[in-house]
């Protein structure tokens, strides 16, 4: 257990469900922790995190001032605040960059900052599976701080230095380990990760079953409990890398015509997040995104209306419309790849 003495901000990657747990059992100084607004909606969980934890909320898909905010009366009371930066578990093995401008509102609260990396947790609980894994997990202090090491530190420098410290490759960091994390149901879910077919080019094709993938093309194939892929009709052995080809291909998808859909999933809801955290819903029905629109049911958002846009657990969509509406689009029994809605969200939106 780490004995640093606080108040200090702590900056970890993001790889399970579980990180907070994990990292404040890691330490003896009691951590406050920046969560996701969609973790106060949760019914009897989020009440035993906000018991527990009495967390910092921030809204993905939103600027977050009152985020800042509140973690500076903490830290001007005494506590420490820990936060995990990306914002965003990982889905494919690599550390994310951390939040614009995270590095430039660290800085200001002339206290240390921490960056503390957790390895093996991917592996364990990959964000899109539904299984957690029997395997491996650890976690160390890579640098701390201080508030005179940071005044002598531009932003680019201290942005650099966090993603630098934070950066994970799952499978680097277990190739020469060998660790095996074994379950069940090891390949369900991979669907809302791998969302292009490399082997067809169809886009949310792929169709999961226990340890087993395939496309309808003939693609087929097997992740095992190293997370390693091996199959017919691609040649990618990892998830990273397969995500690396699908990221480009959806990037470098033509202008298609306004009235073709792209990708569409039935029995969607769209929620609207009101600032109590409560869920207003808007419509119900088929979500479909064509290169200027998404709609859900009835309902029509013009991608020159997104202002931000994020996913969270295995791929509910979140987003924000310029005037500062926050919305949702998930259905618990139905669900989607919202990575994929993101993909082409990024690719389309002027």
């Amino acid at each position: 257990m780490h004995e640093v003495k606080g108040p200090f901000i702590l900056i970890c990657n993001h790889v399970t469900n579980l990180d907070m747990i994990f990292v404040a059992c890691s330490f003896k100084e009691y951590i406050y922790f920046v969560a996701s607004e969609h973790t106060f909606r949760a019914g009897f969980a989020s009440r035993l995190l906000r018991w527990v934890f009495d967390p910092i909320g921030r809204t993905k898909a939103s600027v977050a001032a009152g985020t800042v905010m509140d973690m500076g009366r903490r830290l001007k009371a005494g506590h420490s605040i820990g936060i995990f930066a990306e914002g965003l578990r990982t889905a494919n093995g690599l550390t994310d960059k951390i939040m614009p401008a995270s590095a430039k509102a660290f800085k200001i609260f002339n206290v240390p900052v921490i960056t503390y990396k957790l390895h093996g947790g991917y592996l364990s609980h990959p964000r899109w599976g539904y299984t957690i894994r029997r395997g491996y997990m650890e976690g160390e202090i890579v640098n701390i701080y201080s508030p005179e090491e940071l005044k002598k530190m531009s932003v680019d420098e201290f942005d650099e230095a966090i993603n630098r410290d934070l950066y994970e490759d799952a499978y680097e960091w277990n190739k020469d380990r060998h660790i095996a994390y074994k379950g069940r149901r090891l390949a369900e879910g991979l669907e809302f990760e791998l969302v292009a077919c490399p082997k067809c080019k169809a886009l949310n094709s792929l169709k999961t079953k226990d340890d087993r993938f395939w496309c309808d093309c003939g693609l087929k194939g097997k992740y095992d409990e190293y997370g390693m892929l091996s199959g017919e009709g691609f040649e990618y052995d990892n998830v990273t890398d397969w995500d690396a080809w699908e990221r480009e291909y959806i990037a470098n998808l033509p202008d298609y015509p306004e009235d073709k859909i792209l990708a569409k999933d039935e029995d969607q809801t769209l929620n609207r997040i009101d600032i109590n955290h409560n869920t207003i819903t808007v419509d119900r029905g088929v979500l479909s995104i064509t290169s200027t629109k998404l709609q859900v049911g009835n309902t029509v958002i013009p991608l020159s209306n997104i202002s931000l846009y994020d996913i969270i657990l295995q791929g509910y969509l979140l987003f924000s419309t310029k005037d500062g509406t926050h919305y949702e689009i998930h259905d618990s029994k139905h669900k989607f790849a919202g990575f994929l809605y993101y993909l082409l969200i990024k690719r389309y939106k002027p």
